[in-house]
C-alpha cells in the first residue's frame, strides 16, 4: 500500500476562524491539488455541519483529527469525538503532556486520564493516536516521556510522528521508526531553517535544512499511511507555502 500525502490543517489556523474563510481555505488546499486532510485550528464554534458540507464541496477528505490536552479536549472528550466521527475521520490524535506531569507518579495519573478517553474514542469507532511535541522527548528517570506514557496507554494506541518535533529534541528519527514501525499511520514533515538572528523558521518542504527522501523511505519501511505536510508560521503567502510543500513531495512521488 502506497503512502498519501496529506495536509495538517493547523498550517493554516488564522484562516479558518469563519465559516466563509475556512471554505475559502479548504478551496485553496483543493486546487492546489490536496484531498486528504488532518483537521485542527478550526473553532469548537463552527458546527461539525458546516465544516462536514465545506469537504464535500471542495472534495477533500477528513483523515484525522487533532486535539490539544488540556485545552478542551481534557474536560470534553465527547466534542472532540464528535467532530471526528461527524467529520468522517478515521484517527483522532490527542497532542502534549502538561507540564506539570514531572514524575513517575504524575505521568501514571495522566496515563489514566487518557486511557479513559482513549476507550472512548474508540468506542466511537476511531483509532487513537498520541502525538508527542516538544518536551514529550525529554527524558523522564532515563526514558523518553513520551515512551513510558505509550507503554501505560491501550495496547492498540498509535503514534502519531511529527518529524522536526524530534529534530529540535536532537532525537534521530530512524530510531523512532524502526521502534514504532506498524504503529505510526500518521507522520508530520515540517522543514525549517537557520535565521540570520540564529533562531529558526519554518519553511516549506525543500526549502528548510532536512533532506526529507531519506525519511520518505523509512516512512515506507515503517508501513505509515499518511504522510501530512505542516507549516504554521510562514515567510511568505501561507497558501503559496502549502503548494510549494505539495509539489516537494510530489516530486519525492507521492
Amino acid at each position: 500500500m502506497s503512502i498519501k500525502m496529506g495536509f495538517q490543517l493547523s498550517s493554516v489556523t488564522p484562516y479558518l476562524d469563519t465559516p466563509e474563510n475556512m471554505y475559502k481555505s479548504f478551496l485553496k488546499l483543493a486546487n492546489i491539488g490536496y484531498r486528504d486532510i488532518q483537521l485542527q485550528g478550526i473553532p469548537v464554534i463552527i458546527q461539525d455541519g458546516v465544516i462536514k458540507e465545506a469537504l464535500a464541496k471542495t472534495g477533500l477528505n477528513c483523515i484525522a483529527t487533532q486535539e490539544d490536552y488540556p485545552f478542551g479536549f481534557g474536560e470534553n472528550p465527547e466534542r472532540g469525538i464528535e467532530r471526528a466521527v461527524h467529520c468522517g475521520a478515521k484517527y483522532l490524535c490527542c497532542a502534549l503532556i502538561p507540564k506539570d506531569v514531572d514524575s513517575l507518579v504524575k505521568l501514571e495519573q495522566f496515563a489514566i486520564k487518557l486511557s479513559e478517553i482513549a476507550k472512548k474514542v474508540q468506542s466511537a469507532g476511531l483509532v487513537f493516536s498520541f502525538h508527542p511535541v516538544g518536551g514529550d522527548y525529554k527524558n523522564l528517570e532515563g526514558r523518553p516521556i513520551y515512551e513510558r506514557l505509550l507503554e501505560m496507554l491501550p495496547i492498540n494506541t498509535q503514534l502519531t510522528f511529527c518529524v522536526n518535533s524530534a529534530f529540535n529534541m536532537n532525537v534521530e528519527p530512524l530510531t523512532i521508526f524502526k521502534k514504532y514501525a506498524g504503529r505510526m499511520d500518521l507522520v508530520h514533515f515540517k522543514d525549517d531553517a537557520l535565521t540570520a538572528e540564529g533562531g529558526r523558521h519554518l519553511m516549506p518542504l525543500g526549502q528548510g535544512s532536512h533532506n526529507w527522501k531519506p525519511i520518505l523511505d523509512e516512512c515506507k519501511k515503517a508501513n505509515v499511511k499518511y504522510v501530512f505536510a505542516e507549516q504554521e508560521r510562514w515567510l511568505k503567502d501561507a497558501f503559496d507555502c502549502a503548494k510549494d510543500s505539495f509539489d516537494y513531495l510530489k516530486n519525492l512521488g507521492l
